[in-house]
């Protein structure tokens, strides 16, 4: 989560960690000392990280997340809500899921919520790094563990 006031300073910050001829950040692609470095910076922005765990199946998994954030995001007085383009038919099931949740009220009003490509949004890189870490467990998880407020099912 990332205050609007402070959209563009880590818009800037993470695109200034692209090396030449990358397009995004891909955590999982870097070598260990780059993804050091870019957890690093991380770090360092201004942003709240939520990782939502589940032992449920992929798709159920990805339900009751994004209906636990919706409801974080209502207490927090979310604004915007971008999430990484996946195939056409499984962005369909989260708009589905989304207009479903806030037409019962279980997200902020007025919620306005895309899909986009890593490439065209930088601040999807920093879920990215977050997710891979701290699914890696060991120190890559405790590298990222004091910026995480973790829910799980």
């Amino acid at each position: 989560m990332v205050l609007p006031s402070e959209l563009a300073t880590v818009r800037k910050m993470m695109r200034s960690q692209l090396l030449s001829g990358q397009a995004r950040l891909h955590f999982k692609t870097e070598k260990p000392s780059r993804r050091r470095a870019l957890l690093a910076v991380i770090a360092e922005l201004n942003l709240t990280t939520l990782v939502y765990e589940s032992n449920r199946k992929e798709a159920d998994a990805r339900r009751w997340a994004l209906g636990q954030l919706l409801a974080h995001l209502a207490g927090v007085g979310g604004q915007r809500l971008v999430i990484e383009a996946r195939e056409a038919s499984l962005n369909l099931v989260e708009r589905q899921t989304i207009t479903a949740a806030l037409t019962r009220g279980r997200g902020p009003a007025g919620l306005s919520y895309e899909h986009m490509r890593p490439h065209e949004e930088p601040i999807l890189w920093v879920s990215d790094a977050v997710a891979c870490a701290y699914g890696a467990g060991g120190d890559w998880r405790r590298r990222v563990t004091p910026g995480v407020v973790l829910d799980s099912s």
